[in-house]
């Protein structure tokens, strides 16, 4: 499988509307300089294996759950530490193994988060799963968003 690493995620989702489009498209009329597309039309499978960055990140005190249910503050995650996740499509939480830790000094502006339990600080671009709205970005939360959290 070749692996395609793509410098932003405006690219990533340019080629996935590139290949819907191709998938839909029928055919051309030149006379009336219309498509005809066909939206019901079955798209392709697209394997891709490795992740998308979304241009944000975590404070570095913020606490991340283990795989063991031990609280740990993001700076002292490992390559190859266990951490608890949580899988969308099965809806159920998991193991991850760490594949790659990125430490970076980011010059953004950054927003704290208040939960009943827990805290987090992260960028205001940080993308946060809610199951009401899917990914919002840590600024445009509200308080009507729904969280799932590990407690």
């Amino acid at each position: 499988m070749k692996m395609i690493k793509y410098p932003s995620t405006e690219q990533f989702r340019a080629v996935i509307k590139q290949v819907t489009e191709q998938a839909q498209f029928v055919s051309y009329n030149d006379e009336t300089k219309k498509v005809l597309w066909d939206k019901d039309a079955k798209l392709p499978t697209l394997k891709f294996h490795g992740t998308t960055k979304i241009h944000g990140c975590f404070e570095k005190n913020t606490k991340v759950m283990m795989a063991n249910g031990e609280e740990v503050s993001i700076k002292n995650i490992k390559n190859g530490d266990y951490v608890l996740s949580y899988n969308l499509r099965t809806n159920e939480q998991e193991t991850k193994k760490v594949l790659k830790v990125i430490n970076q000094d980011l010059k953004k502006e950054w927003c704290k988060l208040i939960f009943d339990k827990t805290e987090i600080i992260c960028t205001k671009d940080h993308k946060i799963w809610t199951e009401n709205r899917g990914y919002v970005e840590a600024q445009n939360l509200t308080s009507e968003d729904i969280f799932k959290t590990a407690y």
